[in-house]
This record gives C-alpha cells, sequence and structure tokens, in this order.
C-alpha cells in the first residue's frame, strides 16, 4: 500500500470534515485487483487516504477522486458520518454535485511508488 496525503481547498479556503474518496479509474472494477479509500480532513483541510479495511494507504493506479461535504439548510457544515436522510430539511453537498460520484468527477490522479501528495482547490463557479 503506497501512501496518499493532500489537502483541501473549496475556493481557495481549506474545508474541515470533507469526505474525500479515491476510487479506481478502471472500466470495470474489481476487488480483487483494485483498491480504493477515503479520507476526512481536518481542521486545517489535510486528509490522509485509508484502505476500506482500515490499512493507511492504497494500491498504485489510476483514480478518480471524489469530494462530499454535507451542510444543512442553515450551511452548518454536518459531521462525516452524517446520514442526510437522518437530516432534519436535509443536506447539501457544499461540493459541486459532479464531484459527488465517481463516474462524475473530473478529478483524476495517479497513485505512484513515490510521495503520493495531492492538493485539490475546487472551484464552485
Amino acid at each position: 500500500m503506497l501512501s496518499v496525503t493532500g489537502t483541501v481547498k473549496l475556493d481557495g479556503k481549506t474545508v474541515e470534515n470533507c469526505k474525500v474518496g479515491f476510487f479506481p479509474d478502471a472500466t470495470t472494477f474489481n476487488p480483487d485487483r483494485h483498491g480504493f479509500g477515503f479520507g476526512v480532513t481536518n481542521k486545517e483541510g489535510k486528509f490522509e487516504i485509508q484502505h476500506p479495511q482500515g490499512e493507511k494507504g492504497i494500491f498504485p493506479g489510476k483514480y478518480k477522486v471524489i469530494f462530499i461535504l454535507w451542510a444543512d439548510k442553515s450551511g452548518k457544515i454536518m459531521p462525516v458520518d452524517t446520514k442526510p436522510s437522518e437530516v432534519d430539511g436535509g443536506v447539501v453537498n457544499l461540493f459541486p454535485s459532479k464531484y459527488e460520484e465517481p463516474s462524475t468527477t473530473p478529478e483524476t490522479v495517479t497513485v505512484a511508488n513515490q510521495a503520493n501528495v495531492f492538493d485539490f482547490d475546487v472551484k464552485t463557479k
């Protein structure tokens, strides 16, 4: 497994509690050959990707990157483990909707045998 870290900004500002997902950019997803991973940004907008079994890092390869930062109808950032269907009034992702799914996100990265540090600054406009 290779270490993957970085920062996330939204319109130039770091964001806390953003879920960052790395999904293999492959035509057919094969869980035996490809891994995926998630991280959550801290107060400085920094994240570290972990494999679903809890091991830090992911396998080398090309990945699609998603971003989810839930806020309630008043704009309050919700904890990362929030279930949108359980929030009174619903939630919205502060990132543009195209960043929510591996099939629509424009962000791609390649994880290689090196220091994998990725800094993202997503624009809403």
